[in-house]
């Protein structure tokens, strides 16, 4: 049996962020400084479990891990920050990565109008810039691990890895556009979900609106991209050594055959949970892998 558990807490000053400024002749852009301060902390565990009876050996293993971190500064005393074109602000106290969005309230069953809340939480049809609030929901997982298992029996071996990643949130941009109706409806193809759940008639129960509603990003597409993969799945067969003693030519002779990425479960809408960043945009999904092979040793 085999237990590690490590707590870290980290304080870093002086981190490069992107300061705007205005030119001499009008224009603006943006400079790294290093001026931002963060702190960081979290938990990781690690568990083992290895045994054999006979013949049979086997070891389980489980690993699980939680990060925070917490924008201490940014720059120049200011407090907040808005990441252009991201749907992200930075803020002293909040976490980085977090969201910064309008929260969608819905369709309006009587006319199949947009609904969302103001910043004081009430309902209103309009959308407004000064309404969005931190959602508290980051792209960078707090909560993430994996867990796998070993089974041996003489020469036949079982191995299989899974990963998991818990409360990360990304937008799906894919949906802003195939479900946006008139506003990109004559430019790009469009989700089966505006045929069958848009809303029609009166009392219609629904997220998706009337037909010439114009959409807006908010967290409507902000969607839960947590997930557990099966990443690696082999089955293996070496021949005994009885049996190559007497070729007089093989030391280890092999046989195998394996899986990657077999299956994710996950009630993410996109392709492929896994992404690298806070957008998720018709990126390539990881693509599964069978192999079969044979290693051999003279």
């Amino acid at each position: 049996l085999g237990l590690t558990l490590d707590y870290f807490q980290k304080k870093t000053t002086g981190m490069l962020i992107q300061k705007p400024y205005i030119g001499v002749i009008g224009e603006g852009g943006y400079k790294w400084y290093n001026a931002a301060s963060m702190d960081n902390s979290g938990v990781e565990a690690t568990f083992t479990w290895r045994d054999e009876i006979k013949d049979f050996k086997y070891d389980i293993s489980f690993n699980l891990s939680y990060y925070k971190n917490e924008i201490t500064e940014l720059y120049n005393g200011v407090q907040e920050y808005v990441m252009a074109t991201t749907g992200m602000k930075l803020a002293v106290g909040h976490s980085y990565g977090e969201f910064y969005l309008n929260r969608y309230a819905g369709v309006n069953p009587a006319n199949g109008e947009q609904l969302w809340y103001d910043k004081d939480g009430n309902v209103t049809n309009e959308f407004r810039e000064g309404d969005k609030v931190m959602t508290g929901k980051t792209y960078d997982a707090p909560w993430m691990g994996g867990f796998g298992t070993s089974l041996r029996w003489k020469g036949l071996q079982l191995s299989a890895q899974f990963s998991w990643i818990g409360k990360r949130y990304v937008i799906n941009n894919d949906r802003f556009f195939e479900e946006s109706g008139v506003t990109f409806g004559t430019a790009y193809n469009q989700s089966n979900r505006l045929l069958y759940d848009r809303w029609k008639n009166p009392g219609d129960i629904t997220d998706i609106p009337r037909w010439g509603e114009i959409n807006q990003l908010d967290d409507r597409y902000l969607e839960n991209a947590s997930f557990l993969r099966m990443k690696n799945l082999s089955l293996s067969y070496s021949l005994p050594q009885r049996v190559l003693r007497k070729s007089n030519f093989f030391s280890s002779v092999r046989i195998f055959g394996q899986a990657q990425n077999l299956f994710t479960v996950t009630g993410f809408n996109g392709l492929d949970p896994e992404v690298s960043s806070n957008v998720y945009q018709a990126q390539y999904p990881a693509s599964r892998q069978f192999t079969m092979g044979v290693e051999v040793s003279f």
